[in-house]
């Protein structure tokens, strides 16, 4: 052991101002949302990004967000994280624009992307506990989580109506007390063609261009229910690495995508209700950055206890899971 632990010392996160209702997405796309979709999803209303709003700059504004709470400067960051499968473009990375919007360009702070599809906020976690704990010139990193994807919706589904834009932002430090406890992280590639945005290197962009499907999100096959299978597996996982129990943890904040597969999970763990937190009633689902807008709202409302374990669970394409357990030891 090296001694040097992560902690997460600080969230922030960005929600853009336009609300959506049911009504609003039935006048947009002729399409009633059905209730039970409604009821089983959590999703209440959705978020859209006003056009000028990009993944840069709704980033930039929960890590300033962040950053305020931790007490720190863009000058005090040694790296920033960006997780999107949402970029500002395929290449160059979103993050040197973040950096540049914090005005971290005179400082060089090393600036890139990561890509686990929405599992990015759990695979973020994981890597940057790994880079405070491997090399002592890290002490702050910046992690940020965003995502636009109504920029990629056709407007002409049903499912459609559950995906919206935000960011959220943490940051993690170096701590004398392990905050970060333990992480696993899983794939399964044979799920690589069900779900995404399929424009890429693939074959010639000439030949892509002429798909009108493969700028846009399709969704090609439907998911077995692999979150009910593996979230329980993930935690107890985790928790068996960390050696704490049940009982040491204060919340499991999850992917926000579907409230009933939270509830049942939670109940498969022989877990109360009040033992996580969600927040897609009110933001939608947020993909990448869910989980820390997730966290944020629960440390709001007094749900993350000092000293007690958070466990975060995530899932995104491709496929993609994992789970990590952190102690908070930050003041709250």
């Amino acid at each position: 052991m090296s001694g040097r632990y992560a902690a997460i010392v600080s969230t922030g996160i960005y929600v853009p101002p336009i609300v959506m209702t049911p009504e609003d997405f039935e006048a947009k796309t002729g399409i009633k949302v059905d209730p039970i979709f409604i009821e089983r999803t959590g999703i209440k209303v959705k978020r859209v990004a006003p056009p000028e709003e990009t993944p840069a700059t709704m980033a930039a504004k929960a890590a300033k967000m962040a950053l305020e709470k931790a007490g720190l400067s863009i000058k005090d960051i040694d790296m920033i994280i960006v997780g999107t499968d949402t970029p500002e473009a395929i290449s160059p990375p979103t993050a040197p624009k973040v950096q540049a919007l914090l005005s971290g360009s005179s400082y060089e702070i090393p600036a890139f992307d990561v890509n686990a599809s929405c599992a990015n906020p759990v695979y973020m976690l994981e890597l940057g506990s790994s880079i405070i704990a491997g090399n002592p010139k890290y002490r702050n990193i910046l992690i940020i989580g965003v995502y636009a994807m109504t920029r990629f919706l056709r407007w002409k589904f049903m499912w459609e109506w559950i995906f919206s834009d935000g960011a959220g932002a943490v940051v993690l430090s170096q701590s004398k007390e392990p905050g970060y406890l333990a992480g696993k992280l899983r794939a399964d590639g044979s799920f690589w063609d069900y779900w995404g945005i399929f424009m890429g290197a693939w074959k010639p962009i000439s030949e892509q261009v002429k798909d009108e499907n493969l700028p846009y999100l399709d969704l090609r096959k439907t998911y077995p229910p692999v979150n009910d299978q593996f979230w329980p597996i993930l935690i107890r996982n985790v928790l068996e690495q960390a050696k704490v129990g049940l009982d040491e943890v204060s919340q499991i904040i999850f992917t926000q995508v579907r409230l009933k597969t939270i509830l049942d999970v939670m109940k498969a763990l022989g877990l109360p209700e009040t033992k996580t937190h969600w927040v897609m009633d009110k933001y939608g689902y947020t993909g990448s950055a869910c989980i820390y807008m997730a966290l944020h709202d629960a440390i709001e409302n007094r749900k993350v206890e000092q000293g007690k374990v958070v466990v975060f669970v995530a899932s995104g394409v491709g496929y993609q899971q994992g789970a990590v357990a952190f102690r908070w030891v930050a003041p709250l």
